[in-house]
Parts: C-alpha cells; structure tokens; sequence
C-alpha cells in the first residue's frame, strides 16, 4: 500500500501537485516549499484557516531560491519546443499527469528515511524539509482521531519547524504565524 492512500483526495492531490512544481521548477528534492506552494493553489482551505499569502507570492519566494532549468532554452537553439514536445506526447499517451490512480508515495524499505514521490512526470525524492512535513502531518491526522491526512494537517506539518522554508517564506510574505497556528488549532478541534 502507498503512503498516498493515507490522505484525503485534496491532501492526496496537493502532494502530487507539489512534486509536479518541483519537478517543473528544476528542483532535485521535493521539500517544503513546494508543498506550501501546492497548498497555496489549491486554497481556501477549511475555515477559519486562512494561508495568508498567494500562490504568486510563494512561487516569487521559491523562483529566486531556485535555480532556473534551461532545458527549454537549450532545445530551443537546435528548433525544439519543449512545450510542444510535451503536450503532443501527452496527447498520444491520454495521460493525465496528475492522476492520483499513477502516483505513489513510499518509504525505502532499506534506507527508511527516504522516501520518494514517484508518478508519470516525475520521481522526486522528498528532503528533510518536505519529509518532516508529511511526518508531522500524519502525526496530527491521528492525534486528530481522523483515519486520513487533510490538507490542513499538511499545513501544521509545514509549520511544525519554525526554522522550515515554508516557515521563512511565510514570514517574508508577512503572515501573521500566531493568528494561523490558532485558526489550525481551532479546525483542528472541530474536525
């Protein structure tokens, strides 16, 4: 069974969302960040939680920490659209590169602290960052009494480590971090 069969279709879409971003933004690890940027889309949330910042603003934040892939620009000097090349390839397949049926979320049975996001885009390795997240996030799911992980435990799973990306880039967009922890701490005993 995959890890993924544990959240609610949202939080379920979120993650594989999230490796999707890290993969299109060159990423090598799929940490935090990208998880905070996933969440972002797909607000609002439940209420009274409220993110605070906007997918635009996150993507801001991680667009100048990462480096840029020039795969693109690279195909393009020899007349390849990379575009192109991927939308025509994902119209002969009919695949649907977000489908949560093709994703897999899974732990090394060997090194227990990897574990891998792995679909038809991608295979991404989640960092200590986007690990501790999910972690954390499964933590609160159960503490919670809930058989699945939502996306608000996502997001407590992402404010967990005060010293997190997601965490820093929160602050950076100048979200009031108490007024957010009290709003999750309030769905979370509603819930």
């Amino acid at each position: 069974m995959t890890m993924l069969a544990t959240f609610t279709p949202p939080a379920r879409q979120t993650v594989i969302r999230a490796g999707l971003l890290a993969s299109e933004g060159g990423a090598t690890r799929l940490g935090d960040g990208y998880l905070l940027l996933a969440l972002a889309e797909s607000q609002p949330l439940t209420s009274p939680v409220d993110l605070g910042v906007t997918a635009a603003m996150v993507r801001a934040q991680l667009g100048a920490q990462t480096p840029r892939r020039h795969d693109g620009d690279l195909l393009a000097t020899l007349g390849i659209d990379l575009d192109e090349v991927r939308r025509r390839a994902l119209d002969a397949t009919s695949a649907r590169l977000d489908d949560p049926a093709r994703w897999r979320l899974r732990r090394s049975r060997v090194r227990l602290l990897r574990v891998t996001l792995t679909g038809p885009a991608a295979e991404i390795t989640l960092n200590e960052g986007g690990r501790k997240a999910i972690e954390v996030a499964r933590w609160a799911s159960r503490r919670g009494r809930r058989t699945q992980i939502a996306r608000e435990d996502l997001l407590w799973g992402l404010l967990a480590d005060a010293s997190s990306e997601s965490v820093r880039i929160l602050r950076r967009g100048q979200v009031d971090l108490g007024r957010l922890w009290a709003d999750l701490r309030r769905w979370h005993q509603s819930a």
